[in-house]
């Protein structure tokens, strides 16, 4: 389902984030924030929570029906603010 490599793994690592808290917060119902495109590869940024309630973004893109990482990393203090009240508001 997930599609790890040593550069995605070297992304995450950069921002303190271990693979399991990525996956998480994909599994958690995470909130779609944007889609964007990378020199023709559609990327998805969404806003999601650990299990332990750590507010990750997580940047994903699909390459061969798997979900792969492209980098995430925790939510600044604006971001949290809008995750929080979108939450509230039933998102």
């Amino acid at each position: 389902m997930f599609d790890w490599d040593r550069n995605n793994l070297r992304k995450i690592r950069a921002h303190r984030i271990k693979r399991e808290e990525t996956e998480q917060t994909l599994l958690n119902d995470p909130i779609p924030i944007y889609e964007q495109d990378v020199e023709g590869e559609r990327r998805f940024v969404y806003y999601g929570e650990t299990n332990a309630g750590r507010l990750l973004t997580v940047v994903v893109t699909e390459r061969a029906g798997n979900i792969r990482v492209v980098t995430a990393y925790d939510l600044d203090a604006g971001q949290k603010r809008e995750y929080l009240k979108r939450r509230a508001d039933g998102e």
